[in-house]
């Protein structure tokens, strides 16, 4: 009974000393939470072997003022090591497709790596592909952006388009 009253009181003292949460250290900026919203990641896995990974990120409603001229995207991606080459895998060398409700991008650029524009993404690592891709302008409501390979397989992230 004595041990139960002192824990108690102990478990009330030390309930009013926490002010800040963890959570408290973390402060972004509005279009940093909002690029966290708007990305994506999959991966296509075949026989226990991940093939690739996609992270996307949707900047039209991350950046409204910037990207207005169609949807645009900012992509990392991670293909697998082939051994046998010293080039770095590439999407447009190793058959895969990467399209938007089913349509191939209007432009799909490589940023290099001291590109500026790669920071708008929240991916950071050296084995990524970055590319900056602009499709052309769909109507409201969902957008699927699909990289493909006949061989490997395909992956689908989802976006919803706002008004």
């Amino acid at each position: 009974m004595r041990f139960s009253i002192l824990s108690l009181i102990a478990l009330l003292t030390m309930s009013g000393c926490a002010d800040k949460g963890a959570f408290d250290l973390f402060k972004m900026d509005a279009a940093h939470e909002r690029s966290i919203e708007e990305l994506r990641t999959d991966s296509i896995v075949l026989s226990l072997e991940t093939k690739a990974i996609i992270s996307a990120l949707y900047l039209n409603p991350v950046y409204p003022q910037q990207y207005k001229d169609g949807e645009y995207f900012i992509a990392a991606i991670y293909f697998e090591n082939d051994i046998r080459s010293v080039k770095k895998r590439d999407i447009n060398d190793i058959g895969y497709h990467l399209t938007l409700n089913g349509k191939e991008p209007v432009e799909m650029e490589e940023l290099p790596e001291k590109d500026l524009r790669r920071n708008l993404i929240p991916v950071r690592n050296t084995w990524n592909r970055f590319y900056l891709i602009r499709y052309k302008t769909f109507s409201e409501g969902a957008l699927t952006l699909q990289l493909e390979n006949n061989q490997t397989g395909s992956v689908v992230l989802n976006y919803q388009k706002g008004k």
